[in-house]
């Protein structure tokens, strides 16, 4: 009985990393191939315009560099690894601008073969980019789900992760209005429209595509953390819904760009201060509870939450064995903090109906779950949109070929892998919450064992 249970859970951590291991490689080739995409699109302008071109690059850098920076920051008590990070923005500046350059021009031509080109002068801008857009760019958050298990678990994990997707594709679109505005301003002067778009690109970033692809992202993460459920797959419709809708305001025709910017903003502001609260809330509920059993002191317990406090105490060591065990300290208290932050509320470990621990079955909160039907979504979208838009314009049919490449690379390891649990990560997660929470209210089932990494 041990042997075949010791069996099945080395199939089942093999057929998890396989399937992570195929998430990455199809993440890989779809950035491969939206910088092809970017590059076939744009690498005239370098040859005509050599020194525009790169001045339109280069004034990207300080956004790209300072957006991340602020945007990591705004993940409570500590910031997300820098290697997915840096994913999310590469996701956004090379997968999601690359097909959305060819899925936009598609549609682009059905509003003015189907509505009349004057009204496709208008909105055609303001329809297109949020459908096509938002989706592409929200594809990048549930690859983070399931390239990393364990990165995104809840709500505010996927604000940060797609507010990350959303610079990185508003750092490429800037590029691409840079070099599109030398052309429309007749070519008179390179350097000057490269200049003036960028100027006012920047007086539209604190309400461009970061903000929109969080609200987004956080719908993702709620889902995460709450399974397909009906109330979680509702809130992350609404939470789509609405960054498609900050997208069309943003994009619409009449409006005074400080207007669009200002809501834009402060819906994004509103989100996130409530998730916010609620998550250094339940962060600080934890301490308490560590407190009053003896594992933190009520300084620690007071500060740990602060990444200032933090620095502060390990500048204060003197020896570097002294040093290294508090920074090994701290990292393991607050990866039992920052698991049972994330949860909507802290459990203990799940038990059968016989009072057995459950220690080695799948939760029935899944990641995948929201993969199979975030995907499924994209594969009907696949099959349906571009058909219209070949038959409205016959020039487009690889805009077919294009989506549904995407999709079914997007849902290819979903589908193969859900019958087995690749929530075995986030499990040990919870249980190593529950290990920290559950020690002052003498869970049952919870081994007065120390938290270990």
């Amino acid at each position: 009985m041990t042997t075949s249970r010791a069996a099945i859970t080395a199939s089942r951590a093999t057929a998890v990393r396989s399937s992570v291991l195929a998430v990455r490689v199809s993440a890989v080739i779809l950035c491969a191939f939206g910088g092809t995409v970017m590059t076939w699109q744009f690498f005239r302008f370098v040859g005509v315009f050599p020194g525009a071109a790169v001045l339109a690059a280069i004034l990207e850098v300080p956004l790209l560099a300072i957006g991340t920076a602020l945007l990591c920051l705004l993940r409570p008590i500590r910031i997300p690894v820098l290697a997915w990070s840096a994913a999310a923005v590469i996701w956004g500046g090379s997968a999601a601008i690359g097909c959305a350059v060819l899925a936009n021009d598609g549609l682009m031509s059905l509003w003015a073969k189907t509505a009349g080109i004057a009204f496709a002068a208008n909105w055609s801008d303001s329809l297109t980019a949020p459908l096509n857009e938002e989706l592409l760019k929200l594809c990048g958050v549930i690859m983070l789900v399931l390239a990393a298990p364990r990165l995104i678990r809840g709500p505010m994990d996927g604000l940060v992760f797609g507010a990350l997707v959303g610079l990185g594709f508003q750092v490429a679109e800037n590029v691409t209005y840079g070099l599109n505005s030398i052309v429309a301003s007749g070519a008179t002067d390179p350097v000057r429209a490269v200049a003036s778009s960028t100027f006012v690109r920047y007086a539209s970033a604190l309400g461009s595509h970061w903000t929109m692809t969080a609200i987004g992202g956080a719908g993702i993460g709620y889902v995460v953390l709450h399974g397909a459920t009906r109330r979680a797959m509702a809130v992350a419709v609404v939470c789509v819904a609405a960054a498609m809708g900050m997208h069309l305001l943003f994009d619409a025709p009449g409006l005074q760009l400080a207007v669009k910017v200002l809501v834009n903003f402060t819906v994004f502001g509103v989100v996130y201060l409530r998730l916010r609260q609620s998550y250094l809330r339940r962060a600080r509920g934890a301490l308490t509870q560590l407190q009053a059993v003896g594992i933190v002191t009520p300084t620690e317990a007071a500060g740990l939450p602060s990444r200032h406090w933090r620095r502060l105490t390990l500048r204060r060591e003197g020896s570097p064995a002294a040093l290294e065990g508090l920074r090994t300290r701290q990292r393991e208290i607050l990866d039992g903090v920052e698991a049972s932050a994330a949860l909507a509320a802290p459990a203990c470990r799940p038990k059968s109906r016989q009072g057995q621990e459950l220690a080695d079955e799948p939760l029935p909160r899944s990641p995948e779950r929201l993969s199979w039907w975030a995907c499924t979504l994209l594969v009907a979208l696949a099959r349906q949109k571009p058909t219209m838009i070949a038959a409205a314009a016959p020039r487009n049919t690889r805009l077919k070929m294009i989506w549904v490449v995407t999709a079914a690379l997007a849902s290819w390891p979903a589908g193969w892998t859900s019958p087995y649990p690749t929530v075995a990560s986030v499990a040990t997660e919870k249980y190593r919450a529950s290990v920290l929470v559950c020690r002052s209210t003498n869970c049952p089932g919870i081994s007065a064992t120390t938290v270990s990494t």
